[in-house]
């Protein structure tokens, strides 16, 4: 019935046990995992708002690059209509044309030609023809020394002409074919007006649109973003989509939203759907001719950077949640276990071992209630002591000694013992002297020493047993330790690994830093390369204000010299306009760079801090391991103590036997002295 109840007792424990191990882990890791989770989540929103400000600041940027180039491209060919409709020679030679004269036959036309030779000379590859056109006689004359019919060539009904007229200046035809050579061409015309303020002709130059598609095809955005180029009536003019070029732009299979916003003259970012797929652009404008500029990225594309910082941020925490979750169960196991050892000497005590150890090393209440346990086992130490003393007695009044000292103090119940142990010495001494005087107490104290003996052998039958039990206990115990020593090597070599990983990764971030520092040095090389294209172009505006002085000098002779140095000056103008846009952006990505730099150097810093924590924690699995590994070697040379205390108590339990039947045999050979021995309580 007792080893039942027993049973029950240890059973109800162990599930204890696991449910405190369950309770902490569940208590601790689900908060842990759910702040990990939502942490995640708003790095997550706040990586995905920062990419996509990137990526947009990217995408317009390149549209914007794209608009510049173009406008820069058409604004100097729109200065050589303008210079020529300005020279007075070209103004007086269209107002002295009368209607129906022929433009060959009037005055200083031989100047003009050469003017109009002189200008294409100087970019035979763009300009495919320069010409004047006379209002009045309605006819033009191009370099190459074409002239048009009298009264052929209307201006007013040209596409151009309502829009020139409506800007009052320069303006830039719709795309068309060149019929001499294929291809495509736009007119830049300038009005030509007199000192009274009446147009009497347009000056222009045909303008080869090849230069703008090998512009267009320079710009990558990305590695899969394309770009648009419309004119202003909607007509295609660059497209990732050959079939779409000089087709409207309406019929594009394109998202309504964006073909409303070109409609509308509307530009800034926006998110269409092009050939079916999401896509994220800018709209911008060709400031010189009114052109427009679509940039567009796929949502893939888009989006890589930011799938690649999520990815990371859940390999991240996945790993922290892993490691945590380790940390936490060994915080857990070491909460139980001390209770498991309180448990189990409880039960060595219920089974009467009173001999235990208690080693529980704890500031919490599972250590005060070790330290309540372990003063209660210390008295129960002492308990041994009286018995051992008592044991030792008993044995020695066995063996016929009567002079005998108790040296234990026998507090509370045990004092009851000591007396009457005394009194049973005075009272043998008393009896033995009687046997002495008489040999009628032979018999008495034969049969006293025979029930003793009996006693003695079956108090050392139990005592065997109970070694035996103590035995199998504490080989239970040695084997489960020898478990958690090997637990502990496999938990330090698993930290070695995490701690190797961790530093791996601390050596790429350090690499990445390091790259992020050369693009750093390279953009001071090129913000070196820029001053020097500026102190270029100052050179260059000096050496054009000196042509034009020298031009000036010459007279007449020196205006074609004139045009040229005009022209070397605006080349240095757009020259600086091009620089400082260029240190603009270059500027831009410096500080993008260094933003950079300062992220990466905090995710290093972490990481470092990290592979500082995993050190820690192998170290202290490695002082756990060696401690489990000195704990099995103290347990199996108790192990093989207890061994030897079963065999002297075997022993002691044969010879306890043989004893008792000497004493029989006295007593046989002593009934004469069974009336003294009648005095006595057995």
């Amino acid at each position: 019935m007792e080893k039942s109840k027993m049973k029950q007792i240890n059973i109800e424990g162990i599930k204890l046990k696991g449910a405190i191990k369950k309770k902490l882990q569940f208590r601790t890791i689900t908060p842990m995992v759910a702040g990990l989770i939502i942490a995640a989540v708003l790095i997550s929103i706040v990586a995905g708002r920062e990419i996509s400000r990137l990526q947009n600041a990217n995408i317009k940027n390149n549209s914007l690059n794209a608009s510049y180039k173009i406008s820069e491209y058409f604004t100097k060919y729109m200065e050589i209509t303008t210079q020529l409709a300005a020279n007075q020679e070209v103004i007086d030679f269209c107002e002295g044309i009368k209607p129906g004269e022929k433009i060959n036959e009037a005055e200083d036309y031989d100047r003009i030609m050469m003017t109009l030779k002189n200008m294409h000379n100087t970019d035979t590859k763009n300009v495919t023809a320069i010409w004047v056109a006379d209002l009045d006689s309605s006819q033009f004359v191009e370099d190459t020394g074409y002239i048009s019919e009298v009264g052929n060539w209307d201006i007013t009904q040209r596409s151009w002409y309502q829009e020139m007229m409506a800007s009052g200046g320069t303006t830039v035809s719709e795309p068309y074919i060149n019929s001499s050579d294929g291809n495509i061409i736009s007119s830049i015309v300038t009005p030509i007006y007199n000192e009274s303020g009446t147009m009497v002709g347009v000056a222009s130059l045909d303008l080869s649109l090849a230069a703008v598609i090998d512009m267009m095809e320079e710009h990558k955005l990305g590695d899969t973003g394309f770009f648009f180029l419309m004119t202003r009536a909607g007509m295609v003019m660059y497209s990732p989509d050959q079939s779409h070029l000089q087709t409207s732009f309406q019929n594009i299979d394109i998202a309504s939203n964006i073909k409303t916003a070109f409609s509308d003259g509307r530009f800034g970012d926006y998110t269409y759907r092009y050939n079916g797929k999401k896509t994220y652009g800018y709209m911008s404008q060709v400031a010189s001719n009114g052109w427009v500029v679509i940039s567009g990225m796929p949502s893939l594309e888009y989006n890589a950077d930011f799938y690649k910082v999520f990815g990371s941020i859940v390999i991240l925490f996945a790993l922290i949640i892993l490691v945590l979750s380790i940390i936490i169960s060994k915080i857990s196991v070491g909460i139980v276990q001390p209770i498991h050892k309180l448990h189990n000497v409880a039960e060595q005590l219920a089974r009467g071992e009173l001999d235990v150890e208690l080693n529980i090393e704890s500031n919490d209440e599972i250590g005060a209630v070790a330290a309540a346990i372990d003063k209660t086992v210390l008295r129960l130490k002492d308990y041994i002591k009286y018995i051992d003393e008592i044991a030792k007695v008993l044995d020695e009044i066995a063996q016929g000694n009567l002079v005998f000292e108790l040296t234990q103090d026998y507090a509370g119940e045990f004092g009851k013992i000591k007396v009457a142990l005394e009194h049973i010495a005075d009272k043998m001494t008393t009896t033995i002297k009687g046997i002495r005087a008489s040999a009628d107490q032979v018999s008495g104290g034969a049969g006293q020493i025979s029930q003793a003996a009996q006693a003695l052998a079956e108090g050392a039958t139990n005592q065997a047993a109970a070694v035996d039990e103590l035995l199998a206990t504490v080989t239970d115990i040695a084997g489960q330790v020898r478990h958690n020593a090997d637990y502990s090597m496999g938990a330090v070599e698993n930290a070695d690994e995490v701690k190797k990983k961790i530093e791996m990764s601390n050596d790429e971030m350090q690499q990445l830093v390091g790259a992020m520092e050369e693009i750093n040095s390279c953009s001071d090389d090129i913000r070196a390369i820029i001053k020097n294209i500026e102190e270029i172009a100052d050179q260059t505006s000096l050496l054009s204000l000196n042509a034009s002085i020298e031009a000036a000098r010459a007279g007449e002779m020196g205006k074609g010299f004139a045009v040229v140095a005009g022209e070397v000056g605006n080349l240095s103008k757009e020259s600086v306009t091009a620089v400082q846009k260029s240190t603009e952006l270059i500027e831009n990505s410096v500080n993008a760079v260094k933003r950079g730099m300062s992220l990466v150097g905090m995710v290093a810093s972490r990481l470092s801090e990290s592979a500082d924590g995993v050190v820690g924690l192998a170290g202290m699995m490695e002082k756990l391991s060696k401690a489990a590994h000195k704990e099995m070697d103290s347990l199996s040379e108790v192990e093989k103590g207890i061994g030897q205390i079963a065999s002297v108590v075997t022993d002691n339990s044969a010879m306890a036997q043989e004893s008792a039947a000497s004493s029989e045999e006295l007593s046989a050979q002593a009934l004469t002295l069974n009336d003294m021995i009648d005095t006595f309580k057995v």
